[in-house]
């Protein structure tokens, strides 16, 4: 009988680990939330050292709950936000700066310089965001002057803490959230490394998405854990929802909403504003490889648009969204550009705006509008990717039933929501439990919960999605 396997799921709002058992069943999860600090208007950041202690609480009392012991488990694996980066001293294994997020933008003007270059970058991607450590921040040069600088996403952090040291590596679902990684050779990209000016020794080795890198350390979780696989979340839900043929599509509805469209074994060029980047590399038995790529577009804001909703009074709880949703009168506009418009627009300078208030408008109108504005955002992201047929749907925005109808009226697809609506877990425990150098069996993959149909006909949704184009382009031309 194959042991069970245990997930760690860190996102940018907190971090979950999972113990699944060889069905794929959940034995045991906990979650804890993690801090994160915004010391100026288009900063964000976290803390290194608050990932580890908020990443061992909730593995213990997952274990726990699990009624297991980390001797127990067969394998680990990791799924992270990506993009953010951390910077650390290899021979202390402390933090040297601030863990900057992937939504922080305060490389927006050297972006800016680079597309004027007719570069395709983003504030999302790590690269601008390494380049700004290794020239600003003043530990950060002190530590590559002393040749024990090591970068990377929050992937490698992890493991390099669960591991002390041990292992310092990455796979191409996270190396391709870079702006570092080369699609042709599936390494770094020289020409990269040498404009953002970095060194291929700060940066990690890269290996399968279910490669073994190490073991846990003993004093860390009491045994020998083999960590056999990492993943940027995107990816990870992906793999979990079997997300695996040509044409197959997952949008993950989180802080963020991220659609990825499987495209097949070799990179192709993406639409405007969307990214060709790798949905994972898989090892073999006999030491063959699979790399698999997508094409991916992001609403930047969707999940946190609902959190700002909360901050500042209008929703008291989650739970209230569909109601509230479903008692709002239509006319109210609402662009969910909170830290800028993703796909297809890339526009970095746009803001979030409300149009149609009224004397009438109360709190259900407000989040009606905040619901149906992420709806067709998703949808534009949908058009962009050309997506048909079938959308597989996770994330913790993905409870709101109302939402997701609207956002299957707006598209005209079938939305297949995941059973397990965090499903980023599951797949790094399903790409853990592939590793061919791991004993045990694959983990199955779930059925969806539902299927939701649309229900506008095809006027009335060309309709809808038509005023909601014009009312975004002309924000765009008066911005």
């Amino acid at each position: 009988m194959s042991g069970p396997i245990l997930s760690l799921d860190l996102g940018t709002t907190g971090v979950r680990a999972v113990v699944f058992d060889a069905a794929g069943k959940v034995m045991g999860q906990a979650y804890q939330r993690l801090a994160v600090t915004f010391p100026a208007a288009d900063r964000i950041e976290q803390d290194a050292n608050d990932f580890c202690v908020r990443s061992l609480e909730v593995i213990k009392a997952a274990l726990a709950e699990a009624g297991c012991g980390a001797a127990d488990l067969r394998a680990l694996g990791i799924v992270n936000q990506r993009s953010s980066v951390v910077a650390w001293d290899s021979a202390t294994g402390a933090p040297l700066a601030p863990v900057i997020g992937w939504q922080d933008r305060r490389t927006l003007i050297r972006v800016q310089e680079l597309r004027a270059m007719g570069l395709p970058v983003n504030t999302l991607a790590s690269c601008t965001k390494f380049e700004w450590l290794t020239a600003e921040h003043t530990e950060v040069r002190s530590a590559a002057a002393r040749g024990q600088l090591r970068l990377g996403t929050p992937d490698v952090w992890l493991t390099h803490w669960l591991t002390v040291g041990e292992a310092f590596a990455t796979d191409p679902s996270n190396a391709g959230a870079t702006g570092l990684y080369d699609a042709a050779s599936g390494g770094w990209l020289d020409a990269a490394m040498a404009l953002f000016g970095q060194e291929p020794a700060w940066h990690p080795r890269l290996v399968a998405s279910n490669a073994l890198v190490g073991v846990t350390d003993r004093k860390l979780l009491g045994a020998e854990v083999p960590v056999a696989a990492r993943a940027g979340d995107q990816q990870a839900a992906c793999f979990a929802q079997g997300v695996v043929n040509i044409g197959d599509a997952k949008l993950t509805l989180g802080t963020s909403a991220m659609l990825d469209r499987h495209t097949g074994a070799v990179p192709t060029e993406a639409p405007a504003g969307a990214y060709d980047l790798p949905l994972w590399r898989l090892a073999h038995s006999g030491g063959r490889m699979e790399d698999t790529f997508c094409h991916e577009g992001t609403v930047i804001t969707a999940g946190a648009a609902v959190e700002w909703l909360q901050r500042i009074g209008v929703l008291e709880v989650v739970s209230e969204l569909d109601a509230m949703a479903a008692a709002g009168r239509s006319g109210v506009i609402f662009v969910p550009a909170l830290a800028g418009l993703g796909t297809p627009y890339m526009a970095d300078q746009i803001r979030g705006s409300f149009t149609g208030l009224g004397l009438e408008t109360g709190r259900n109108e407000l989040v009606r509008a905040v619901v149906d504005g992420v709806a067709q955002r998703c949808a534009d992201l949908a058009a962009t990717l050309d997506v048909r047929g079938h959308l597989h749907v996770d994330g913790g925005l993905a409870r709101s039933s109302w939402l997701l109808q609207r956002l299957a009226d707006l598209t005209g697809a079938v939305v297949l929501p995941a059973r397990e609506l965090e499903s980023t877990a599951r797949g790094g425990a399903a790409l853990a439990a592939s590793c061919p150098d791991v004993d045990g069996d694959a983990l199955p993959p779930p059925q969806p919960a539902a299927q939701i149909r649309p229900q506008l006909n095809e006027e009335d949704r060309r309709a809808a999605r038509e005023a909601w184009r014009t009312h975004l382009e002309r924000g765009l031309e008066t911005s």
